[in-house]
């Protein structure tokens, strides 16, 4: 029992050294004044089988990351979508979906002292705009239009200086994926 306890300790304090971070700093690829820039696509639900995108789930997101002590960046995202339904039965109606979201961002970055890895948690606030349209006018409630606040977690992979790729999970999409700039 003494020799797993001990291999247990030596595996917890490598591991801990191998993956330290400074909480206070930016991580590596990530410098204060940096302008960063993802563009990509979404994942998010379609609750009816037949439906196709008209519009995928596309975004666009922009961040500054201030020149303060601290590893925090303030930004902003675009995101739209867009899918129709035809349905073939007793009435044959065709109904469309729109959203539209406009947020504020900021972000905490874990200053991990990995050189291509941008681990960033943060909390966003903005407006969804939403339009549904239908052949058949009898849906009535079907509105999500409004403010929202969420949260996100998030990284950026730099492969080059200033290119990579990016993967966030958070709202209005479960999980985004794209591409990643630096300025």
């Amino acid at each position: 029992m003494k020799k797993i306890l001990l291999v247990l300790l030596i595996l917890f304090i490598a591991g801990g050294s191998a993956f330290a971070f400074d909480v206070m700093s930016f991580p590596p690829p990530v410098k204060a004044g940096n302008i960063m820039l993802d563009v990509g696509v979404g994942l998010m639900s379609v609750a009816y089988t037949g439906a196709k995108w008209t519009i995928p789930p596309l975004f666009a997101q922009v961040e500054y990351a201030l020149p303060v002590e601290l590893p925090i960046s303030v930004g902003a995202m675009f995101t739209i979508s867009r899918y129709e339904y035809k349905w073939t039965g007793i009435y044959g109606s065709t109904w469309s979906w729109m959203d539209m979201t406009i947020a504020g961002r900021a972000n905490w970055h874990w200053g991990f002292d990995i050189n291509w890895l941008d681990f960033y948690t943060g909390l966003s606030a903005g407006y969804t705009i939403s339009n549904f349209e239908s052949s058949v006018q009898s849906h009535v409630g079907l509105d999500n239009s409004g403010v929202f606040f969420s949260g996100q977690l998030g990284a950026h992979f730099y492969f080059k200086n200033n290119i990579g790729a990016m993967v966030e999970f958070g709202y209005p999409y479960w999980l985004k994926a794209g591409v990643a700039l630096k300025l």
